[in-house]
């Protein structure tokens, strides 16, 4: 019998990336990158606030981390039950930020103020990126935890409810930190 529970965790806007020492966790990262080249304050924020909204990445603000979760198992029937076969948990982050390349050159008083927003930014977006990172490695140990005296059916069930509430953690966890951080601003991710 096989398993697989797969979720699309899309949210706004995470500090390093987890480490590759557990066999049973895969991470991928991706820094995608939009162009945006006004040259005074209005235009530049003009464009920071349509770009996402053209990749379909609208909302408020102008990174974007988009998250994908997903388990993988097979289920092995045992004497006393069933246990997994082969247990991963995947998360692969996209996080979507600007780059500005302004023909001409960057203005100098303009530029002054972009850099530490986008350095803001970027930790805004990569705290995200750490709640998604922290929801999967729990879900990893939840399941891990699941007794193997359940038969198949019911570890498949309990493996399903453990995804669920990852889900139910991440976008709470996430949420709170939007709200905390006001959507980076209070971070400093403002033009």
């Amino acid at each position: 019998m096989r398993g697989l529970a797969t979720a699309l965790l899309s949210v706004a806007a995470a500090a390093a990336p987890p480490p590759a020492d557990d066999p049973g966790f895969a991470y991928t990262e991706r820094r995608e990158y939009y162009r945006v080249d006004g040259r005074s304050v209005d235009t530049l924020k003009r464009q920071l606030d349509a770009a996402l909204a053209g990749k379909g990445l609208g909302g408020d603000g102008v990174g974007r981390t988009v998250q994908h979760l997903s388990s993988r198992y097979e289920f092995e029937p045992t004497p006393a039950g069933c246990r997994f076969k082969g247990l991963e948990v995947a998360l692969d982050v996209t996080i979507h930020l600007p780059r500005w390349e302004p023909k001409g050159g960057r203005p100098k008083a303009l530029a002054a103020r972009w850099e530490p927003m986008l350095d803001a930014l970027t930790r805004h977006e990569e705290g995200h990126r750490d709640i998604a990172v922290d929801a999967a490695r729990r879900l990893l140990a939840d399941l891990r935890a699941l007794p193997e005296t359940l038969d198949c059916q019911g570890l498949a069930r309990e493996a399903q409810k453990a995804f669920f509430r990852a889900r139910l953690r991440h976008s709470i966890r996430d949420g709170a930190y939007e709200r905390r951080t006001n959507h980076g601003i209070a971070q400093g991710a403002r033009l």
